[in-house]
């Protein structure tokens, strides 16, 4: 089965074509190759914010790029950590629904088709990477649940560690950690609950450590703040601003999305995603969770523990996501339980064995063939990953990285001496008074070799503004272009010089 996995992961990432989303030619290529060529304080903020986030995800890719021979088996290989989400969760389905085989493959095929899992897949948005953590963690804390094995199984502490280590990797996923701890919380008596959540915070931390330590040791070392830029509200790094940074773009935004948000991201999925989809995984679950709450009430059922796990985690996730990031994208674990979860509702509602077949399978019918997924961009394969032709520029160059745009993954292709600075992003502007800010600004204005822009030839106002405020203008000198498919061959490198003075 696992083997089934690899080749049908695979397969599928291979068709979808080579990656080539915003956030791979900002920064997953280019934080990689940073870490492993020691550029930290060297270039500073060359993929905007982005350039702070924990690399470590980011090494797989980087390796594979460098030993495997095409761009084909890049892709493939990409894929295993999708194919062993997908193996867990049929693992998972399993245990919850045998021996109905027919529960088993609808549940698997609703929760591994859903918008954001199908376009991430073999991309270097690392969603699968973490969740291939997640969902191993899941199945055995069910599992043991399942059993009885009772508090002293070794399930609920490698559980832990495994939803540690994907916290650590990604930290979107800290909403699934605090879902896991809850539900461990409440999975048995009070006691044992509080005992069991103990033990498995000591190992979730140890599973952070492993891939979230060193950078949040090297980010306190660097800047005062271990998830720089932040939460700097808390932290009060003098290199930026001390205040929360959150995208507030997405989310709930009238009182009434608060309590019903999935069915309205469902018509209007701009209110969690910046490319359109169609999903309606999480708006089908939501209807039937309040169907099955209603029957439970009146029934007054007892709840298995393994329900109760799977319910608390996954309401507790999604109203920690709700308020902190509003990213569908974000919820590819809750897209993968959405399976279980939606046959798991028709089973408690539905007495009649046939119709739960029949409805089991209309469900699963309409929720996989409505599914429009997302797409990021993805280009045709060529020779090589990167297919990238840079302009020699002279010794102890400085480029300035122009506005907006993600042009970062241009950077390792140049000369080693030459440096990168961001003045205008994502995160800074020219004038901001925090340390960051002033330390490009006094590498701008000292610096004493040529200096050029980074930027897209259909240049945006921002680009000769922050010229001006360094005293800096365009040279004479022709823009030379970068060759590249990842930008259709539209980013250039101009020369600038410094204005007279007066």
């Amino acid at each position: 089965m696992l083997a089934a996995c690899v080749l049908a992961a695979g397969a599928r990432s291979i068709s979808l074509g080579q990656d080539g989303n915003w956030d791979l030619k900002n920064y997953h290529w280019y934080n990689a190759w940073a870490l492993m060529n020691g550029r930290m304080g060297w270039d500073l903020a060359p993929a905007q914010v982005q350039t702070y986030y924990n690399p470590i995800g980011d090494l797989p890719f980087y390796f594979l790029v460098h030993v495997l021979p095409g761009p084909k088996l890049v892709a493939f290989a990409m894929a295993l950590s999708t194919a062993i989400a997908a193996y867990f969760l049929i693992r998972l389905c399993a245990t919850l629904f045998s021996p109905s085989r027919f529960s088993i493959v609808a549940a698997t095929a609703i929760g591994v088709t859903g918008a954001a899992g199908q376009a991430t897949i073999g991309s270097t948005m690392n969603e699968w990477l973490s969740a291939a953590f997640l969902l191993p963690a899941i199945y055995l804390a069910t599992r043991n649940l399942a059993q009885g094995a009772g508090r002293r199984s070794p399930d609920f502490g490698l559980a832990a560690f495994l939803v540690g280590c994907s916290v650590g990797l990604k930290l979107t996923y800290g909403v699934f950690g605090i879902g896991f701890l809850a539900a461990l919380l409440a999975s048995g008596p009070w006691r044992e609950g509080l005992r069991r959540t103990g033990w498995a915070t000591l190992f979730m931390f140890a599973g952070f450590l492993l891939f979230g330590g060193y950078w949040a040791w090297t980010m306190a070392r660097e800047f005062g703040n271990p998830t720089f830029p932040y939460y700097n509200h808390v932290f009060a790094s003098p290199w930026w601003e001390p205040v929360a940074f959150f995208d507030r773009n997405w989310g709930p935004r009238e009182p009434l999305q608060w309590l019903l948000f999935p069915l309205y991201f469902a018509r209007q999925s701009t209110l969690v995603s910046e490319v359109a989809f169609r999903d309606y995984r999480l708006a089908a679950l939501l209807v039937l969770a309040i169907a099955a709450v209603i029957a439970w009430a009146i029934g007054r059922q007892r709840l298995p523990p393994t329900w109760r796990f799977l319910a608390i985690f996954t309401v507790v996730s999604y109203l920690v996501w709700l308020p902190l990031f509003g990213i569908y994208r974000y919820l590819v674990p809750l897209e993968l339980l959405s399976g279980p979860l939606i046959v798991g509702c028709l089973v408690y509602l539905l007495h009649s064995g046939a119709l739960r077949l029949v409805a089991i399978g209309i469900v699963a019918v309409l929720l996989v063939g409505t599914t429009r997924p997302m797409s990021w961009g993805r280009i045709p394969f060529g020779e090589r990953y990167f297919d990238v032709h840079v302009p020699e520029l002279e010794p102890n160059a400085l480029v300035i990285m122009g506005f907006s745009h993600p042009m970062a993954y241009n950077i390792p292709f140049f000369r080693s001496d030459a440096r990168f600075v961001s003045p205008a992003s994502n995160f800074l502007m020219p004038g901001q008074k925090n340390r960051l800010a002033r330390r490009i600004e006094d590498v701008i204005r000292t610096h004493t070799g040529p200096i050029y822009l980074m930027e897209y030839r259909a240049r945006v106002g921002q680009d000769p503004a922050t010229l001006a405020h360094f005293g800096l203008a365009f040279a004479e000198a022709p823009c030379r272009p970068i060759r590249s498919p990842f930008s259709d061959n539209y980013v250039q490198v101009c020369p600038v010089a410094r204005r007279p003075a007066g």
